[in-house]
């Protein structure tokens, strides 16, 4: 894979850290509308706590990916 591609995956996750509230509000919806208000109910209660996590995920993903770019 080319060393650009790698590197621009890597800056959309950067970008998406930034939308990782509004991702999270959506998904609540979306599972509102499935009417799983049970998994739902949990995003919301600990709203933080998710948005912190997929924070770190998304954040652990973009280094992976700079750091492959850069070794390959």
């Amino acid at each position: 894979m080319a060393k650009w591609l790698l590197f621009l995956f890597a800056a959309v996750v950067l970008a998406l850290i930034a939308w990782v509230p509004e991702l999270v509000r959506f998904r609540i919806r979306f599972l509102r509308w499935i009417h799983w208000t049970w998994a739902a109910d949990m995003l919301d209660d600990h709203f933080t706590g998710w948005c912190w996590f997929f924070r770190a995920a998304l954040a652990s993903v973009a280094i992976v990916l700079f750091y492959v770019g850069w070794v390959l």
